[in-house]
C-alpha cells in the first residue's frame, strides 16, 4: 500500500514517452499529493461510501480549481475500484476497449494505479502507467483506453464539463488487452 505521508520518489517519466503523449495533446503532469493524516487513513480504506467520496473531493478538489477554471470543468467526483468492486470485470472491458469522448477525460490519481493507452494517427499505442499524484487531462477526440494494474485499486477524481460524465464513443480499433504490471 502506498504510504501518502512517506517520501515520494522524484517523478520522472521516459522523456521520449512523456513527448508522445503530449504530441497527441494530452497533458500528464505530476501533482503531489499532500494529504493530512486523517485524509490518508480514508483514502487507504479499499471501500468508500458516498459519505467518504465527498470527503475526499472536498478535500483534494481545491488542488485541481486551476484546471477547473482554466478548462470549464463544472463537476468532480470519485472513481473508486478495487477488487471487490461489483461488476469491475465488466467496466475495465469497457474502459480496455479504444474509445474517445466529446469531453476532455480528466483523472488526479489519489489512490493505486491504472494504465492508460493513447493512439497516435498511425495506430501506434503508447501506455502510461499512473500512479498516485499523476494528473492526466486526455483532450475530447483523442483515442485512448484505460485498464487497472494487477493490484486492481485506484482512486482517481473525475472532472467533467458535461454533466453527462463518462461516456465513450468505441472507435472498433482491435487490440489485445494493455499488459498489467505491478
Amino acid at each position: 500500500m502506498f504510504n501518502l505521508l512517506a517520501q515520494t520518489p522524484v517523478w520522472a517519466p521516459d522523456p521520449e514517452l512523456h513527448a508522445a503523449v503530449a504530441a497527441l495533446g494530452v497533458d500528464w503532469q505530476h501533482r503531489p499529493l499532500q494529504a493530512e493524516p486523517a485524509l490518508a487513513a480514508l483514502l487507504a480504506r479499499s471501500e468508500l461510501d458516498e459519505g467518504g467520496r465527498a470527503t475526499v473531493v472536498q478535500a483534494l478538489g481545491i488542488e485541481l480549481i486551476d484546471v477547473c477554471i482554466a478548462h470549464g470543468y463544472q463537476s468532480m467526483d470519485l472513481l473508486v475500484l478495487h477488487p471487490d468492486t461489483p461488476g469491475l470485470n465488466d467496466a475495465l472491458a469497457r474502459f480496455d476497449r479504444p474509445h474517445t469522448h466529446v469531453d476532455d477525460e480528466v483523472r488526479y490519481i489519489v489512490d493505486g494505479a491504472g494504465l492508460f493507452g493513447f493512439f497516435d494517427a498511425q495506430g501506434r499505442e503508447y501506455s502510461v502507467q499512473v500512479g498516485v499524484g499523476d494528473y492526466l487531462r486526455v483532450p475530447a477526440g483523442a483515442e485512448h483506453r484505460f485498464t487497472l494494474t494487477s493490484a486492481r485499486r485506484i482512486k482517481a477524481l473525475r472532472l467533467f464539463s458535461d454533466t453527462a460524465g463518462w461516456v465513450a464513443q468505441y472507435t472498433g480499433r482491435p487490440v489485445a488487452p494493455m499488459a498489467m504490471t505491478v
